[in-house]
């Protein structure tokens, strides 16, 4: 870029790369019409443009990163919160069916007060 002016200095480095592009875009279409000698020169001449460099993340780009994964966290304690209640409603509903029972039951009294059956074992 050593015959760009000088204002091209104070552009950004991606401009800078770009308007490079343009420029040697434009040589190749100038060399296009001109003669085969000159064209194989300037082909010579003609250097890829660089890759623009890649811009560290901007203060805006962190906070948008940090407001999804806020929302992915929220997400997540809300299905927690959703599974704790499903298994909170189950127990629930277990102890419920345990406690239809409201008076105690005592086998062995109605065991005794029950008349002797016609077979028994104790006559061996």
């Amino acid at each position: 870029m050593t015959n760009t002016p000088n204002n091209f200095q104070n552009l950004p480095p991606e401009m800078q790369a770009r308007l490079a592009q343009i420029m040697q875009q434009a040589q190749a279409v100038g060399a296009a019409v001109a003669p085969p000698e000159q064209t194989a020169i300037t082909a010579l001449a003609v250097q890829p443009a660089p890759a623009p460099p890649v811009k560290p993340p901007s203060l805006m780009d962190h906070v948008i990163a940090l407001r999804q994964e806020v929302n992915q966290l929220s997400q997540q304690v809300e299905a927690a919160g959703r599974v704790t209640e499903a298994v909170g409603n189950a127990v629930g509903q277990m102890y419920g069916m345990f406690q239809e029972q409201t008076s105690t039951t005592n086998y062995s009294t109605n065991f005794q007060e029950a008349r002797p059956s016609q077979v028994d074992d104790t006559d061996y």
